[in-house]
């Protein structure tokens, strides 16, 4: 009986799956905060800075509208001095027009300048003026300074020389209220297309001042600054820490003097100043030398460096008036700077914004500090509130799938397991106890299921029971009938490639006979000389035994005297011929030639012997050279060459190698067939692991269909009986039986070349080759 089987924690499916929910979600969390960091945070950052460039168009939006009022006012009395008749009392009167009490926050003094006898000959010249005082306007009819005339000061003389019909803009200066400024804008009146005097409004700039610090309320923090053309502040959102009227003239102070020469602010200084500079070289251009003369003048007059051009720079605003106000819809931002280490935030940003009416330039600087923390805010919200989104949706997924998965999933688990326990006890009449809950979701689906196969198992586990034992009976036959058969794929294995052997055996037959004719009638000859040579070794011979015969008979001296003569002369002839040396000669050729054979039949017998299997340590030098004698009558009509690099010896069966070797070496003659400088070359290499052999020919070649064939068993290109088709199958399978490999490359009408590799350090055995 099996042990009930429990599921570790780590391993439950809830546990899992909770695991894997905190992992995705941490993910999730993980890249939400990477990327409101890396880039929600940027986002927002330049959403604020939106926010600041929008405040900043704003502001000059308000400025604008303040400007056309007071060019309203301006208008009016111009209208005025051009239709009315011309006297004293209707032109008095026309003033309470242009000066409505609604307009007092931003309207000072202003009225109508005639020209010299513009009046009447007998009317002495006189200005009609309003004055604001006391929360209203009063009239005023004389010249306020009767000491000089204003139709001889240079703003009369410059407006009656350009003309203009828009507001041409004077410099700004103290007004009458202490701690208040004010500028000027001056139209020419004509009457009967001649001059006839001038019209100005004085834009008082104390509502102006305070518009500027209630919408600079609404970033919150950093201020804003006011210039007027010629770099001076005409207003700060934050007087009291930048002060920028001067407390002993009441005159505005530079830019330079309220931020006290900050550092920081340099590049501002020279971006302002550049952008006065090109518009004074724009506008230049478009005057005549007359108007620029007059418009000089009136910077000298008021004491400022005709260079700066601040005048110039007003003329340029009253040409561009009427552009500036079909394209007064855009963001009116000119430059941003980053303001590092200021000296009021030790890091800000500053947007320069321009008035399009009187090319005034507002400046809008906000803390680094405020921004970031604006951002900081924002991301910090988002990532908390993601964060909490992303939690509460996981809880809500795992106790849904507590209830809907988790739960029933258990059961079916302890239910297989019960299941499990009775099949192992094999009481399948119990299965029947083990009820699966069903129900319309998968889980129910498979519940369903388990309890159809418990029934089918409970029913038909006798039935398995019998079938499973003549199934292992069947094994068992089949599997001794396999052993039989794999025994004899085994022997008939080892006959295919001792037949291969015996069919290129039989093959160079022909050869060999040749090889081992050529010394044997070598020898042949050299015994028939011998031979003939041992007849004078005979004539002496007898001659001596005929000497030993009469030696004894007194009578025979004379005979004795003559074979003494024929023995001298047949061992002069003997020592003439030099008999002895050439015998000497002739066995030792004829010992060289018998050795050949010897030697060729050796190489056979190694060729063809039955000890196939045989391992032994050698150098692969020795199986080349005797494939090489072995093959010698089939490669006779090529040369051969050798280039045997150094190699380290090598475990293998050399029968076997030398099978590989004479294969290829016939294929590669076969492939030459009658071409006149054919040549196979044979290579020897090595490396720290293999040793390697490469045969390579010049032949024909093979096309790529034939490569991809050469080592499937039967396959051949030769004609019908000329070839098994095993030849290469049975050299891979050798190569492959040493550990090694077999490769070939070859190239249609250039060659072949195969390559053998055999390891190093190879732990063949006979019992490996034989198997």
């Amino acid at each position: 009986m099996s042990t009930a089987k429990k599921v570790g924690f780590f391993n439950q499916v809830s546990t899992q799956i909770t695991i894997i929910l905190f992992l995705a979600f941490a993910v999730v969390i993980a890249v939400v905060f990477y990327i409101v960091e890396k880039e929600g945070y940027e986002k927002i950052r330049l959403e604020s800075e939106k926010l600041i460039v929008q405040t900043g168009n704003a502001t000059v939006d308000s400025i604008s509208t303040d400007i056309e009022r007071v060019s309203r006012s301006a208008l009016s009395l111009q209208k005025s001095a051009q239709t009315l008749p011309v006297e004293e009392n209707i032109l008095q009167a026309s003033l309470n027009n242009a000066f409505n009490k609604d307009d007092y926050g931003i309207l000072g003094s202003g009225g109508i300048w005639p020209d010299v006898g513009a009046l009447g000959d007998d009317v002495a010249t006189h200005p009609f003026l309003m004055v604001r005082q006391n929360g209203n306007y009063q009239p005023i009819l004389t010249d306020p300074n009767p000491n000089n005339p204003y139709f001889q000061e240079g703003w009369f003389g410059a407006v009656k020389m350009v003309k203009p019909d828009e507001c041409l803009w004077q410099h700004v200066r103290p007004s009458q209220a202490k701690g208040e400024l004010a500028m000027s804008c001056g139209l020419a009146i004509e009457r009967d297309d001649a001059f006839w005097g001038a019209s100005t409004v004085n834009f008082t700039l104390t509502q102006l001042q305070d518009n500027i610090v209630k919408l600079n309320e609404r970033i919150g923090s950093g201020y804003m600054l006011l210039l007027d053309n010629s770099n001076k502040v005409i207003s700060s959102s934050n007087p009291e820490r930048l002060s920028y009227i001067d407390e002993a003239t009441g005159a505005p102070l530079t830019l330079q003097q309220v931020v006290n020469s900050d550092a920081a602010w340099q590049p501002i200084f020279d971006f302002l100043d550049s952008k006065r500079a090109e518009t004074i070289q724009n506008v230049k251009p478009r005057i005549s030398p007359t108007a620029q003369q007059v418009i000089t003048s009136l910077d000298q007059a008021y004491g400022n460096d005709p260079d700066d051009g601040y005048f110039m720079v007003n003329y340029a605003a009253y040409l561009d008036s009427k552009e500036n106000q079909k394209n007064n819809l855009g963001s009116r931002l000119l430059q941003n700077f980053d303001l590092v280490d200021d000296a009021y935030y030790q890091g800000s940003q500053a947007y320069v914004f321009e008035i399009p009416e009187t090319y005034w330039k507002l400046i809008v600087v906000q803390p680094n500090s405020e921004i970031d923390a604006i951002a900081d805010v924002l991301s910090n919200n988002l990532i908390k509130w993601i964060g909490l989104a992303l939690l509460i949706t996981a809880a809500l997924i795992y106790f849904m799938l507590t209830f809907l998965a988790f739960k029933p999933l258990k059961e079916t688990t302890d239910k297989i397991s019960q299941a499990e326990n009775l099949i192992d006890d094999k009481q399948y009449n119990k299965l029947s106890e083990v009820k699966f809950s069903k129900g319309r979701n998968e889980i129910g689906l498979v519940n369903g299921s388990i309890n159809d196969l418990l029934n089918r198992i409970q029913s038909n586990e006798g039935k398995l029971a019998n079938i499973n034992q003549q199934l292992e009976i069947k094994v068992e036959e089949r599997t001794a009938e396999l052993q039989d058969t794999l025994k004899e794929l085994k022997n008939s294995q080892l006959q295919l490639i001792r037949s291969e052997k015996m069919a290129t055996l039989g093959q160079m037959v022909a050869g060999v006979a040749h090889e081992v004719n050529t010394p044997l009638s070598y020898v042949q000859n050299n015994l028939e000389i011998i031979g003939q040579l041992t007849e004078q070794y005979e004539e002496l011979i007898e001659l001596v035994q005929g000497l030993k015969g009469i030696k004894s008979d007194a009578a025979s001296d004379g005979k004795i005297d003559k074979l003494l003569a024929d023995i001298v002369r047949a061992s002069d002839e003997i020592q003439e011929d030099d008999l002895s040396a050439e015998l000497k000669e002739l066995i030792k050729d004829s010992l060289f030639g018998v050795e050949q054979i010897t030697e060729m039949v050796l190489n056979l017998r190694n060729f063809a012997r039955l000890d196939e299997s045989k391992v032994k340590t050698i150098d692969v030098r020795e199986c080349i050279e005797a494939s090489l004698k072995i093959a010698g009558n089939s490669i006779r009509h090529q040369e051969i060459i050798t280039d045997f690099a150094p190699t380290p010896e090598v475990k293998c069966s050399p029968s076997q190698i030398n099978q590989v070797l004479v294969n290829l070496l016939n294929n590669a003659s076969q492939a030459m067939g009658e071409k006149p400088d054919g040549k196979i070359e044979v290579r020897t290499r090595a490396d720290d692991s293999n040793v390697y052999i490469d045969v390579i020919d010049n032949g024909k070649g093979m096309s790529p269909d034939v490569l991809g064939q050469i080592f499937e068993p039967f396959f051949t290109t030769k004609a019908a009986g000329e070839g098994t088709g095993l030849g290469m199958a049975i050299s891979q399978q050798i190569m492959e039986q040493h550990n090694g490999d077999i490769k070939a490359v070859s190239t249609e009408g250039v060659g072949s070349t195969f390559t053998l590799t055999l390891p190093i350090n190879n732990d063949l055995t006979e019992k490996s080759l034989a198997a």
